[in-house]
């Protein structure tokens, strides 16, 4: 039995020879896909919560990662597997540095190694370098530096002529009424293809940074909003424009580089980008500037009364990250967690829901707490399934027809 939505009334789920709603079978054919029926059935129900909760709920607030940048045809971002094996040049130069420094150093590096770990691969060199210096070539260049430039490489990605669906998403949560809060978009992802999703779509993005060029980042940008000035005297609420939303990249971005400590600039080809590359010291990172400022204003929005969390693509690694959803959704009463989650076995088929997925907010038993909600999808196909508001949807120069 493989289950494709959960909530605290409902569960979705099908085998070989039925699909069941609260464990009921449902009405099929002989010879019907029973998974296809599912999913059916699965987004159907998503689609019913968040109609749902657009009512109940006053602020809306995402979290996407690396799930997300999947998504996107042939210009997808990597797995973990593949990461790995983009950058194993770099790796293996430093391996054969290290391998020879101890027994147990070397345990651990061929661990990570096994696992495709790039993170844990990370972590014991950031480690290693803070004890005994530098891991550097013949050419006295850090290995170390080498390899995540070439992380951020990886991540520079183009939205691809067949993805619709971030712009789709976009458009979707941004039609709001006027006087509802924006959105806001918070990604663990260092790319940019909810920028340039944003910009195919006709959307304005509010990222903390200036509208002045240079465009340069302070947090109070996120206290600025954009209003039709003509109407600003006649009707309060229809004073701000539609499609806004505010854009929170809280480990940095491939197109954000560090001038000084009190400077950060938003241009094209940046060799060294500002973010927070994937070891164990990214939690103590996430404490400096920029990015304590963009998790505290995630904090501070899960904190709010009203507020709807849409988690996608998330693999929920990151403590700090955790522990905030964690709080919100055992203190918040007025807070609901809606997690989209994905993955396969090994053989590449479709698992459903497992409790590893999301540890914290689904029990062993697959049961969750009352104010959390988990739906097994790709991101594309919970887009499609995301019900557009239609009285308040304003398309500014569209792309393409509405779905």
């Amino acid at each position: 039995m493989k289950y494709l939505f959960i909530d605290a009334k409902n569960r979705v789920s099908f085998d070989d020879d039925n699909h069941y709603l609260n464990g009921s079978a449902m009405l099929n054919e002989k010879g019907e896909n029973t998974a296809e029926l599912a999913k059916k059935l699965a987004h159907s129900k998503v689609a019913e919560t968040i109609i749902n909760f657009s009512n109940a709920f006053k602020n809306v607030a995402v979290l996407t990662a690396a799930g997300t940048s999947m998504d996107n045809g042939a210009n997808r971002g990597k797995t973990r597997d593949g990461l790995w094996t983009f950058c194993e040049e770099e790796i293996n130069a430093i391996y054969d540095v290290l391998k020879d420094k101890g027994d147990t150093l070397k345990t651990n590096l061929d661990k990570t190694k096994e696992d495709h770990n790039i993170e844990d691969f990370l972590s014991i060199v950031v480690i290693y370098e803070k004890l005994n210096g530098e891991i550097k070539d013949e050419h006295d260049d850090s290995i170390r530096q080498k390899l995540q430039k070439k992380i951020a490489k990886a991540c520079r990605l183009t939205l691809d002529e067949t993805n619709r669906h971030h712009s789709d998403f976009l458009r979707k949560l941004t039609a709001r009424k006027p006087s509802d809060p924006r959105v806001q978009l918070y990604t663990t992802n260092y790319d940019t293809l909810f920028e340039q999703a944003a910009m195919k779509a006709g959307l304005t993005v509010i990222d903390g940074f200036t509208f002045s060029h240079p465009r340069v980042f302070s947090g109070v940008n996120f206290d600025y909003d954009i209003v039709y000035r003509e109407r600003s005297r006649i009707k309060p609420d229809e004073s701000f424009i539609p499609n806004v939303f505010q854009l929170y990249k809280i480990h940095g971005s491939v197109d954000w580089q560090k001038e000084s400590d009190e400077r950060i600039v938003q241009k094209e080809n940046v060799e060294n980008p500002c973010i927070i590359y994937p070891a164990s010291d990214k939690y103590e990172s996430s404490y400096e500037q920029p990015y304590i400022e963009l998790i505290a204003h995630f904090q501070q929005t899960l904190r709010k009364e009203g507020t709807l969390l849409i988690v996608i693509g998330f693999g929920f690694k990151d403590k700090h990250i955790q522990g905030i959803i964690k709080e919100a959704v055992s203190q918040n009463a007025h807070f609901h967690l809606l997690i989209v989650c994905y993955g396969t076995d090994k053989d590449g088929n479709e698992t459903g829901i497992q409790q590893n997925y999301a540890p914290e907010f689904i029990y062993d038993d697959l049961t969750v707490p009352s104010n959390v909600t988990i739906l097994f999808s790709t991101f594309k196909d919970f887009v499609e399934a995301y019900p557009l508001n239609q009285s308040y949807s304003e398309t500014v120069n569209p792309p393409y027809a509405a779905i």
